[in-house]
């Protein structure tokens, strides 16, 4: 069922992304519809402008905000001496690159 609901995602946002302009729609209540229009009307922007423009700054926020990595000062320091100074593998880690080496063919 979980697969279903992952696929029937993948069809809308496949859909959403062939088309050059999509509709969406959703019902703000009478309050909210009025603060929207004040707003829009402030920033010299029609209602669907205003609305696009806030909806795009939010998405590209939050995504930005899912894929920082934020760390502490030890943490930051223990990442960046693993990437300068890298511990050296161990047998088991060492066994399953041989492994892979033998297994996984790299395309060309």
């Amino acid at each position: 069922m979980a697969t279903d609901s992952a696929e029937m995602e993948d069809d809308r946002v496949t859909q959403l992304r062939s088309s050059p302009r999509s509709r969406t729609q959703f019902r703000p209540t009478q309050e909210q519809k009025e603060l929207y229009l004040r707003a829009a009307s402030l920033e010299g922007q029609s209602l669907s402008e205003f609305m696009r423009l806030a909806v795009e700054e939010r998405a590209k926020r939050v995504i930005a905000d899912h894929e920082r990595l934020v760390l502490n000062e030890q943490s930051r320091e223990t990442f960046l001496s693993a990437l300068v100074r890298p511990p050296k593998p161990n047998d088991r880690l060492a066994a399953l690159a041989e492994r892979y080496a033998r297994e996984v063919k790299s395309r060309p």
